[in-house]
């Protein structure tokens, strides 16, 4: 069975990179172009995990993260991190975003400790 992710970014490309790199993975992915797009996607289906994206303010995903966790407390998410100085405590999973093997290996982890 495939694992569904949901991933939610805040840049177009970036958004589209990160999708085809986990499609490559074999993962399903359904994307969300900010908190709203993110919101209402996350309520509509049940997925596996949530990769939240890097390029809003702190407090944007912050917000993001708050929601997801008082909503869907059973749903890991993983933060993509703009810089090691960020803190995201309520997120599963962080791991910086400038790496795409370093947040796919954190992906899979994050999958396979929550199966």
């Amino acid at each position: 069975m495939a694992v569904n992710i949901l991933q939610i970014a805040y840049y177009p490309g970036l958004l589209e990179a990160r999708r085809m790199m986990l499609e490559r993975e074999g993962y399903e992915v359904v994307c969300a172009l900010g908190n709203d797009q993110g919101i209402a996607l996350a309520s509509m289906k049940t997925f596996d995990l949530i990769v939240l994206g890097f390029s809003a303010t702190h407090s944007v995903r912050n917000a993001m993260l708050r929601w997801l966790k008082e909503h869907l407390s059973q749903t890991p998410v993983v933060a993509l991190l703009a810089h090691d100085a960020e803190v995201f405590p309520e997120a599963d999973h962080v791991t910086l975003s400038e790496d795409p093997r370093a947040w796919l290996a954190t992906v899979a982890e994050c999958i396979k400790s929550s199966a």
